[in-house]
């Protein structure tokens, strides 16, 4: 079973490091192949894969007009990311005659989006529906980390890291700064979507006999969202409908850590061991200012929705 220090480890980590780390590891291992090493000394099963998806944006609007602003220097980003492609792998044996034999496998699923944008009006008269940012972000995984390991010998051990990352990042600044009317200008909106159905399942077998041996699974499953949005106008008008910042955020996680252990090492050191975690982050800041000369109907608003769900399971079997 799991310790209560290893259970205690994984509780009160941070959710926001756990998915970046899911995501580092996500995207080395897209760069390093499947290998197989063979020398006098050992022989090692050893497989790298990862499957990548990355976006970034960066917008920038700029109007200075001596006269009236109309539709201008909106930003506007769509970012979408589907995956349900599957990392399997299966190692059986490794060396069986010298010590540090053994099968490791690292797998990672990750997919990252960032978006900056930033619009910046200057009007000598009036701004109308001009200096808007609008961000909309989704990622969909359905793909799955599998794996089965038999064997390994010796010192050797069977190690599994397995990992699914879904990472999104938005900063939204808008500046306003109008002679007259500033109606529906200067306004942040962002939508961001998280959904995973992957799972990260391992069956380990045997492990080393020797010390040191044993079966060693790490798995995490990790959502991050962040949105920083700026918003400021000064107008010599009114400023209906201005300077207002919308964020919506919504993670939903069905995949699920599943293990399975049997045997370890029976020397001293040998053993099984089992490290799993889901998290989930959401982080959100929002600053409007709004200075009028005139009405202020429905400026200078924030707004801010997110929701986490999540069904996944963490399980563990040891014998």
């Amino acid at each position: 079973m799991i310790t209560s220090n290893v259970m205690n480890r994984i509780i009160s980590v941070n959710k926001a490091i756990i998915a970046s780390t899911v995501l580092a590891i996500s995207f080395i291992l897209l760069v390093g192949p499947t290998s197989m090493t063979m020398n006098v000394f050992a022989t090692v099963n050893s497989a790298n894969q990862g499957i990548g998806q990355s976006q970034a944006s960066t917008q920038l609007g700029v109007c200075v007009s001596g006269d009236g602003t109309l539709f201008s220097c909106n930003n506007l980003n769509v970012q979408n990311q589907q995956n349900s492609g599957n990392n399997a792998a299966a190692q059986s044996g490794g060396n069986d005659d010298d010590d540090d034999g053994g099968n490791t496998a690292n797998q990672g699923i990750g997919q990252a989006q960032s978006s900056n944008q930033n619009a910046l009006c200057v009007s000598g008269t009036g701004t109308f529906v001009s200096c808007n940012n609008l961000n909309a972000q989704n990622q969909q995984n359905s793909g799955n980390n599998a794996l089965a390991q038999q064997g390994g010998s010796g010192s050797g051990a069977n190690i599994a890291n397995q990992a699914i990352g879904q990472s999104q990042s938005s900063t939204q600044n808008s500046g306003v700064v109008s002679g007259g009317n500033t109606a529906g200008s200067g306004n942040n909106v962002n939508t961001q979507n998280q959904a995973n159905t992957g799972n990260n399942a391992a069956a380990q077998s045997g492990g080393g006999s020797g010390s040191g041996g044993g079966n060693q699974a790490s798995q995490g499953i990790g959502q991050s969202q962040s949105s920083t949005q700026n918003s400021g106008v000064v107008s010599g008008g009114n400023t209906a409908g201005s300077g207002n910042n919308v964020n919506d955020q919504s993670q939903t996680n069905t995949g699920s850590n599943a293990v399975g252990q049997q045997g370890g090492g029976s020397g001293s050191g040998g053993g099984n061991q089992a490290s799993q975690g889901i998290g989930q982050s959401q982080s959100s800041t929002q600053n409007s200012g709004v200075v009028s000369g005139g009405s202020t109907t429905g400026s200078g608003n924030n707004q801010n929705t997110q929701t986490q769900n999540n069904t996944g399971n963490n399980a563990a079997a040891q014998q």
